[in-house]
């Protein structure tokens, strides 16, 4: 395991353990990984909680944040967390799949009614246990981070009921589960890889995607697809982990300052995501980019219930629970 260790700083694991805890004078270095860059809300949110950590232990507990995806991929990154290399990331939650199968089910469209539903979901008996679920992975699970809605978007017409998605083909994340839910709805759902979303739209391959507004910004989705429709079909949280191996051996102490700075660090990075979600939708309205809010999402739930049905039967207790959560 490597530590970015600063003068009198001294490793976990080299010289400061005592009885399997840490020694709570050392200073301890957090690695983090992200695959996004600085001024992303999941980087920033982290950041955010290494400040807290460093105030309230004099700058003993500190994080670095390496984000970009210098660390690797996110498999990668988490695989390293379950070994000690890293010993924090933040991941989506398909990533998780392979050890708690059950976070497979937030792919399921529609399975949020809302953000503030998936809030309550993930901050309840629901997501604790999930995250508990982790442990047998050698994963710390800390907490859910909001990863946006997504919604379609094209060139050829305005979406403002299901029938409108007709013969449109959507370009979709390379899951079975996508393409069904795009052609239960009446579209065509293509899987092409996100890189090649812009040409793709220009060239008439398809006629558009679906993500969220700050991506449609950043990559300039916007610019060849102006219709944008808030059906919200899409909420996938994401998690951050830290590695279980080096937390067992923290000091109770830290181990609580830990999950209180991360608590705090979901709402940050709620907070964050919002104002940069509300920056894209004003930069795309002062642009002339039509925005559908007006829209009964109802006959769009109920023509992906046989998307639900066929991929999320075993997880229907799951998806049961999280429904009931009011």
């Amino acid at each position: 395991m490597q530590y970015f260790i600063k003068p009198l700083a001294v490793s976990l694991v080299t010289i400061g353990l005592i009885c399997g805890q840490a020694v709570a004078s050392e200073k301890i270095v957090i690695k983090s990984g992200d695959v996004h860059g600085d001024g992303y809300p999941t980087v920033e949110a982290i950041k955010y909680m290494g400040g807290l950590l460093s105030d309230w232990t004099d700058g003993r507990i500190s994080i670095k944040v390496f984000g970009g995806g210098v660390l690797g991929a996110e498999k990668e990154m988490v695989e390293q967390v379950q070994i000690g290399a890293l010993e924090m990331a933040r991941v989506s939650v398909g990533v998780a799949g392979p050890i708690v199968d059950e976070f497979n089910a937030f792919n399921l469209p529609f399975v949020f009614r809302s953000a503030d539903h998936m809030y309550k979901v993930t901050e309840g008996e629901i997501g604790t246990e999930l995250l508990e679920g982790l442990d047998k992975g050698g994963l710390v699970g800390l907490g859910y981070m909001d990863g946006g809605s997504r919604s379609f978007y094209n060139n050829e017409r305005a979406i403002t009921k299901i029938e409108d998605l007709a013969g449109l083909k959507i370009r979709v994340m390379g899951n079975p589960i996508f393409v069904d839910m795009v052609n239960a709805m009446g579209g065509n759902g293509i899987q092409i890889p996100f890189t090649e979303v812009y040409t793709s739209i220009q060239t008439g391959v398809v006629d558009g995607a679906e993500n969220n507004p700050p991506t449609l910004i950043e990559h300039q989705h916007w610019k060849v697809a102006k219709h944008y429709t808030l059906t919200e079909h899409l909420m996938v949280p994401e998690i951050f982990v830290f590695s279980k191996r080096v937390f067992d051996k923290l000091s109770d102490e830290d181990q609580a300052l830990i999950r209180k700075a991360s608590r705090l660090a979901v709402l940050k990075q709620r907070e964050l995501w919002k104002a940069k979600v509300g920056v894209a939708v004003e930069k795309m309205q002062a642009a002339g980019y039509a925005i559908i809010t007006d829209i009964d999402k109802t006959p769009f739930i109920e023509a992906t219930q046989d998307v639900r049905n066929k991929y999320g039967a075993k997880w229907k207790s799951l998806m049961d629970k999280v429904a009931a959560v009011k």
